[in-house]
């Protein structure tokens, strides 16, 4: 059994964000606000990560010694794991 999917045009009136837009919610850049929008992760240990504050709103780090990617929510890192 195979999958056929259609072919998918470029949806209509798509409006970008301008650059450096501040988040009426939060007045804060998120990581994916990126200048160049360029989607990046880090990696890092676990105990390195979790020291770390400051960071841009949605920024990405995978603790490579627990197997967990971090993401930064402007106060504290959420992680996830695989299961």
């Amino acid at each position: 059994m195979s999958l056929t999917f259609p072919e998918l045009g470029t949806p209509s009136n798509i409006i970008p964000l301008p650059l450096n837009l501040l988040r009426p919610e939060f007045g804060e850049l998120y990581g994916f606000d990126a200048r160049d929008l360029t989607l990046r992760a880090y990696y890092d240990t676990q105990a390195s990560i979790e020291a770390k504050s400051g960071e841009p709103i949605g920024t990405i780090y995978f603790a490579y010694d627990v197997d967990r990617l971090y993401v930064y929510d402007g106060t504290n890192w959420q992680y996830y794991t695989s299961t």
